[in-house]
């Protein structure tokens, strides 16, 4: 009898625990990688609510703590499918937030405790260190009707000036161009398919979109810049030297085969954006009789170029978010997120440093 209390209690214990998962995070600063006390961390442990995900948003157990004089704290929460995350939710001052970790635990100990559970990640915070007023523009053209830059078939052309943010003419009253934006459609392939929801056969045309972003001066330069994924400030200065003069974008439609009997195809949308790819420019670029720089503006892109279209009307959409510094010859790109020298810069939406 007694054994069977045991057994009983044993049981309840072990599913008062289950689904239990346990971590630690290190925070320190990402110059000197010493800790940082009293930093106000938040730890999130998932629910896979399986069908009631029809009806019902998954829960979320989260845990709140702040670290110790070692950078130290430890997390603890309930999560049935092992999928965990921290973060900072309150960043000390002088420091930027933006440094996250995450990772789906996929085994458990007979007591129902995800493992491993003496995991310790580590956090890097980036410090404030010279941030100004710059000139965020987040930039959108859009034409579904009848596609954008004049398309005669093949491709289109549309021209910016990053100093005035506006396009040049007939999209806009910007005055000189730095950048040009050059799609062109090329169809791959055609294939006639039978529609079942209009019960008719019809044309399917595969096409590739190719978008150039290019500067207008030879002395100009635009390129990508490699940045930590999760970085508070993704560029803080723009390089001094950058030989590249344009970047390449592709998305469009093609042909896939699904691998079943019999054999059967299907269209595919594909795109090479990447929210996570950052650029950097330099535009209207003088050097004097020497060679040497006289007179430069530098400035970044967060969150790549945004192309929209399709292969009867080319380039229908087109959007991007830009920074720019407007003192010649300064390459800090540190934004204050306060002061905006953009009389009208759209939206937004979450803005970074």
């Amino acid at each position: 009898m007694k054994i069977n209390i045991m057994l009983i209690l044993l049981l309840f214990s072990m599913a008062g625990i289950a689904d239990l998962a346990k971590f630690s995070a290190v925070v320190i600063s990402d110059d000197n990688q010493m800790p940082i006390e009293g930093v106000q961390m938040q730890a999130n442990f998932w629910e896979n609510n399986g069908w009631k995900a029809w009806t019902q948003a998954p829960r979320v157990d989260v845990d709140s703590q702040t670290t110790d004089k070692n950078g130290f704290c430890r997390f603890k929460g309930k999560t049935n499918c092992g999928n965990v995350c921290c973060f900072v939710s309150t960043p000390p001052k002088g420091f930027y937030a933006g440094d996250s970790w995450g990772t789906d635990f996929k085994k458990k100990n007979i007591f129902g405790v995800w493992q491993p559970d003496n995991l310790v990640v580590t956090l890097r915070l980036q410090r404030v260190e010279h941030p100004i007023p710059l000139f965020v523009k987040k930039v959108c053209l859009k034409n579904h009707e009848k596609g954008i830059g004049n398309f005669d078939g093949t491709n289109s052309v549309v021209k910016f000036d990053l100093v005035e943010g506006d396009w040049l003419p007939p999209y806009g009253e910007g005055k000189v161009a730095d950048l040009e934006i050059k799609s062109t459609v090329g169809i791959t392939d055609k294939e006639r398919k039978f529609r079942h929801a209009t019960r008719r056969v019809e044309d399917v045309f595969f096409y590739n979109l190719e978008t150039t972003v290019s500067t207008c001066s030879t002395n100009d330069t635009i390129s990508r810049r490699e940045t930590e994924k999760y970085a508070g400030i993704k560029i803080r200065t723009a390089n001094e030297d950058s030989f590249s003069r344009q970047i390449v974008r592709r998305m469009g439609m093609r042909k896939k085969t699904r691998l079943n009997f019999p054999a059967e195809w299907y269209c595919e949308y594909f795109s090479d954006y990447s929210k996570d790819l950052c650029c950097q420019f330099r535009v209207r670029t003088n050097y004097d009789e020497k060679g040497n720089l006289k007179e430069a503006y530098y400035g970044k892109i967060y969150g790549d170029f945004e192309i929209e279209g399709d292969e009867k009307k080319g380039l229908v959409g087109i959007s991007f978010l830009y920074y720019l510094n407007p003192k010649p010859l300064d390459r800090n790109l540190e934004w204050d997120m306060k002061n905006n020298l953009c009389p009208n810069p759209g939206d937004l939406s979450q803005p970074m440093p």
